[in-house]
This record gives C-alpha cells, sequence and structure tokens, in this order.
C-alpha cells in the first residue's frame, strides 16, 4: 500500500476501535482490536508467504542442521553417481547358478586359463573378493592353469628369503581348490622395488624365480622372459599341444625406470637393461619356431592401453610387428588397474587384453584413443578356453558379475 493508503486504513481502524486515552501514561489504550485485522492485511499480509506444508517445513528443519544438510547432499550425490555408473551397488554372492556360463567342456576346450595381475596386498582392496570368485568360477570352469601378469607382491616386491609376503598375499588368499594349478608368472615394475623407500635397496626380484619360491609355495612358475622365453602347459587336457605361452620381462624396457633409486638393486632393472635387445630377438625366434595352433604372449606392461598409464612408447615401437608377423593371438598384460579388451587396429585377429584389477583399482581409467571393445574399472579377472577352432574369453567381477565374453575364431 501507499503511504496514504496506510495511513487512512490506520485512522479507520483507530475510530473503529474502543478507545481511551491515558494521562498517566499518556498512551493511546485499544480496547477493541476489531479493525486491526484491516490494517494487518493491509501492511503486513501481503509480504507474507503463503502457508506451508508439512513436507515443506520438515525439509526447511532438515536443511537447517548442518550435519542433516551434509548428509542430504552425499545422497544426492550417490544418486548421481549411480546413475552415471562412477559408483556401483552390488552384492556380493555364491549362488552357483550364476557360475553356469563359466562352464567349457573339456570335450571342446581342452585348454583353460584364468588371468589376473596387480593383486598382492595382504587380501584387501578386493583382493580376497577376486579370490572368491576365481575359486567358485574355477568349480565351474576347472582351470588348467593361472597366468598373473605382474605386481605380485606391494607395494615393493619381496625383500628376503621366506618372506611373509607370500603367505599373505599368496598362499592364503588363493588357497581354493580350483586354483590348485600352475601359476605362470611375470614381474611388474613393482616386483622390481618401485614403491620402495628413498633409501630402501633391498627388493629382490630373483626371490620370485621357481626354485627360490617352491620352499613355499610350489604352484609359483617364474619369472617369465627373465628366466625363460617360452612355456608350454602340459598339464592341458591336450598336453599342451593346442597352445603355447610366451613371456616378456618389460620393465627392463621402460626408460623412465632408468633414473629411479630402486632400479639400482642387485638383478634389477639396471642390470637387465641392456638384454632387452637380445630378449626381444629370443622372443622373435620362439614365436617364429610354434607351431601351436594357439599363440599366447604375456607381459606386465600394455602394449596399447586406454586406461591410466596408456600405451607403452618402447613395447609399442618394436612388438607389435613381431606378434603381428608370427601371428600371435592375444598379449595379455597388467599395469592399468582395469580390464580391457582392445583388438589391433592392423590385424584385428590380435587381441591385446588388460587383466591388471586383482585388488585395487583406479577411477580415472578412461584415456586413450584406442577402440575398445571391453573397458571397466571394477576389480576381477579373466578367463580363458581354447579348443581348436575358437577362444572364449570371459570378463568376471569382484561380486560374480559376467561382464563381458569375446568368442573369436581361429
Amino acid at each position: 500500500p501507499t503511504a496514504r493508503e496506510a495511513r487512512e486504513a490506520r485512522g479507520c481502524a483507530i475510530e473503529m476501535a474502543q478507545s481511551r486515552f491515558s494521562p498517566d501514561t499518556g498512551d493511546l489504550e485499544l480496547t477493541s482490536l476489531d479493525g486491526l485485522d484491516d490494517v494487518d492485511d493491509l501492511l503486513i499480509r501481503r509480504k507474507r508467504r503463503p502457508p506451508q506444508t508439512a513436507s515443506s517445513r520438515l525439509c526447511l528443519r532438515l536443511c537447517s542442521k548442518p550435519c542433516l544438510r551434509v548428509t542430504a547432499f552425499s545422497l544426492m550425490f550417490l544418486v548421481l553417481g549411480i546413475l552415471i555408473g562412477h559408483v556401483s551397488l552390488r552384492i556380493v554372492t555364491t549362488d552357483s547358478s550364476l557360475y553356469t556360463r563359466a562352464a567349457a567342456p573339456g570335450a571342446d576346450y581342452t585348454t583353460r586359463f584364468m588371468v589376473v595381475g596387480d593383486w598382492g596386498r595382504g587380501g584387501e582392496y578386493h583382493q580376497s573378493d577376486v579370490a572368491l570368485q576365481m575359486g567358485l568360477v574355477g568349480e565351474v570352469f576347472r582351470p588348467h592353469f593361472v597366468l598373473s601378469t605382474g605386481d605380485n607382491f606391494y607395494p615393493s616386491g619381496l625383500k628376503h628369503l621366506n618372506d611373509s609376503q607370500v603367505d599373505k598375499s599368496f598362499t592364503q588368499v588363493y588357497n581354493y581348490p580350483s586354483l590348485q594349478v600352475p601359476w605362470y608368472s611375470v614381474l611388474g615394475n613393482h616386483d622390481y622395488g618401485d614403491g620402495s623407500g628413498k633409501h630402501d635397496f633391498t627388493t629382490n626380484p630373483t626371490l620370485q624365480s621357481t626354485e627360490v619360491m617352491a620352499a613355499q609355495d610350489d604352484r609359483w612358475v617364474c619369472c617369465g622372459g627373465r628366466d625363460f622365453v617360452s612355456k608350454r602347459p602340459e598339464e592341458t587336457e591336450d598336453d599342451g599341444s593346442l597352445a603355447e605361452l610366451f613371456f616378456v620381462d618389460t620393465s627392463p624396457f621402460v626408460h623412465k625406470y632408468y633414473k629411479e633409486s630402486w632400479a639400482a638393486n642387485s638383478g634389477g632393472i639396471l642390470d637387465e637393461k641392456e638384454k632387452t635387445k637380445d630378449k626381444t630377438g629370443a622372443l622373435d625366434v620362439a614365436l617364429e619356431r610354434s607351431v601351436s595352433p594357439w599363440k599366447i604372449v604375456v607381459g606386465h606392461h600394455p602394449i596399447r592401453s586406454n586406461g591410466r598409464h596408456g600405451d607403452t612408447p618402447e613395447l609399442l615401437s618394436v612388438l607389435p610387428e613381431i606378434l603381428n608377423r608370427n601371428k600371435a593371438d592375444f598379449y595379455f598384460n597388467g599395469h592399468d588397474h582395469d580390464l580391457q579388451l582392445i583388438a589391433d587396429p592392423s590385424n584385428p585377429g590380435l587381441r591385446y587384453v588388460t587383466s591388471g584389477a586383482g585388488s585395487r583399482t583406479r577411477l580415472e581409467s578412461f584415456y586413450g584413443d584406442n577402440k575398445v571393445a571391453f573397458h571397466t574399472f571394477s576389480s576381477g579377472f579373466v578367463t580363458v578356453a581354447l579348443s581348436s577352432q575358437q577362444a572364449r574369453v570371459q570378463f568376471w567381477l569382484w561380486d560374480s558379475t559376467l561382464a563381458h565374453e569375446l568368442v573369436a575364431q581361429k
């Protein structure tokens, strides 16, 4: 209302009220308030908000409390995360009916194996969950062996004979009956000492050799690419005639490691870097001479990857030509803490499979320009079943989810 309207309204209200003036106090005492409602309507009520509902009052009360505000916003972001796929809510299960698709009849698939990498964390960061699922899938899948793609013992490899990490991160974690098979392993950069303290030079890669590890766990066969170039897995139902395994010790190829203090460890990267050319040549010869229908190559670092580390330039400049010329079928690696499937751009028959999700994974995993058939940052592992005509590759997650399957014809 205007000032004039307000004065007129107040005057009318006072006339309508019965009042008397107190000469003692000088106050005007109103004895009837009938007319003040009109003044209130004109001067106040037009500025009041409309009546609040019970739900709006509750919302205001919740948002007025700092801790409740934080809770409300956290729930909002959690729901948003679920919607866009960066947060997953799953229930880990051991329901046997979920594993029926893991079956690979021996009459068809005579070579069966699992692939897991970047796992050795004492059972933490989903390592125990992944191991459980490997054991359960294994009861149906019945693997002949396991491939470990490196970074077997965090944070910085093995330090001394009979190292307790072997028991805590390997023997006790992968203790399921279906996993009591040979583990063919390569070394990762952490197995060479990456992650050591500035003045810690105690990591010894030779402690992971087959001979040394036999006293603690005789499943261990290492170190691929360092102590041997190839293996024919004779424990398969075809006596190793269907597939041959080839190994590359990739850490000594990576130039950025040369300046690290841990590279100078005894038997470490600086001792091995001069051998990379000879080992590349040995791999080339072994692949060329192989008569196996399936040629499987294993290393720690990826040749091609859309993970956090991405392509490894030192490998990309050398290995694809060797693998393609010798008609290799798969290159399995870890290092990037995720699961990926990438086909070689010039040869769809060569597939790069990253299996580095054996424990801790990374959210920041979707980089690179490679054309990816499958990619997830969930913890998990890979199973591979080979017949004379085809390969079946499955990607399993820590919560029993079969996330992806590839069937490739020979």
